[in-house]
């Protein structure tokens, strides 16, 4: 009982502090978007970037160790991030290894994951995820290659040096992905693997290609999550309670200029990271942590005051919807905004992305006039 508390405590303030996030401060800054859709995409950047010091927090307060090796990560190059997919949750603690990655060690980094479509549905964490830019594929590559396509054109037209995960493995590691990734490695020759999945290279080599063209790829960093103790498999787990006491990532740079250009080349060459990263997690599971050593954890100051800030912003949000019809009424109205967004469209990003353009045609004429 006392972990079942726990977890859903934990998932109340994580999950409260997004809609607080969205209905506070996000959806304000939406006529900002009709001016100026590069300041608008820099304003929500640092809004979400802050709020990432929320999940750190708290898994500090629930504690969570989140312990990082390798190289730094700057959060001024524009980059691509591969990593491997363990669990449903890796991403619960991917923010606190950023934070601890990022140097300086700042909520200045840009990160967007790269998902299936149908997350953006989510109330409230869809929605955000949406507003800060996120890319959602559906696993058909006709869209998804025009999906990325617009995406990567529009970092690179509002000159924003964006952070892009990947997991290159599609989903998490479990039985039924394993035995079809087993399946895949019989068919083309390939080892089995215990401790991931073998990638799959389409979409990466798609991301690189584009980017370099661009001459807008300073790195490739691939990460590597790991769980000593106990592994939470889904979203299950952190609500009742089932949380690791450590999780280890271990980072490495690769400057654009080690990285190949050529499809194939790519393809091969993230193969070879892949297997590369099954060595590793096969010695870390005997040694229970990387071979190079761990940083000191970074400064708790801002983590305290973010925990301060959103907990009290959650509290505040949570009371004015159950007194204030003004803002029952402004969250209603924002809420039908976004399911209709989500239901009638392909996301908020893609109605920012194509107004952008709108807006740059406008101005250039105006200028000339």
């Amino acid at each position: 009982m006392r972990d079942l508390l726990r977890g859903v405590l934990y998932c109340a303030l994580w999950y409260g502090s997004i809609v607080a996030g969205f209905l506070f401060i996000a959806c304000p800054l939406l006529p900002l978007l009709l001016l100026s859709p590069p300041r608008f995409r820099k304003c929500g950047d640092l809004l979400f970037s802050c709020w990432e010091l929320y999940p750190t927090a708290l898994l500090e307060v629930f504690g969570v160790k989140i312990i990082v090796s390798g190289d730094h990560i700057s959060p001024y190059e524009s980059a691509i991030l591969v990593m491997n997919h363990r669990t449903r949750v890796d991403w619960n603690f991917l923010w606190a290894a950023m934070y601890q990655a990022c140097m300086p060690n700042i909520a200045a980094h840009k990160l967007k994951f790269i998902l299936k479509d149908p997350i953006r549905h989510i109330p409230g964490p869809g929605w955000m995820m949406q507003m800060n830019g996120f890319l959602y594929i559906t696993r058909r590559w006709e869209e998804d290659q025009g999906r990325l396509s617009r995406t990567l054109d529009y970092l690179v037209a509002i000159r924003r040096r964006t952070q892009l995960l990947i997991f290159p493995e599609g989903t998490d590691l479990t039985p039924t992905s394993k035995e079809k990734s087993d399946k895949y490695a019989l068919q083309n020759g390939l080892p089995k693997y215990s401790y991931t999945l073998h990638p799959k290279t389409t979409g990466f080599s798609y991301l690189v290609q584009h980017l370099q063209h661009a001459n807008y790829l300073d790195a490739v960093y691939d990460l590597t999550i790991a769980y000593p103790d106990y592994v939470p498999q889904s979203e299950i787990d952190l609500i009742t309670g089932k949380l690791p006491k450590e999780v280890y990532f271990h980072i490495k740079r690769i400057s654009s200029m080690d990285v190949p250009k050529d499809d194939m080349l790519l393809r091969s060459w993230l193969e070879k990271r892949w297997s590369y990263k099954e060595e590793t997690l096969k010695s870390f599971t005997k040694k229970k942590a990387f071979s190079e050593g761990n940083w000191p954890m970074a400064s708790m100051l801002p983590l305290r005051a973010a925990f301060g800030f959103w907990s009290f912003l959650t509290g505040a949000t949570v009371l004015l919807l159950l007194i204030s019809p003004i803002f029952q009424l402004w969250a209603l109205v924002h809420s039908i905004l976004f399911i209709g967004l989500s239901l009638l469209s392909t996301g908020f990003n893609q109605l920012e992305m194509g107004w952008y353009w709108r807006w740059r045609s406008y101005s250039l004429r105006t200028k000339l006039r």
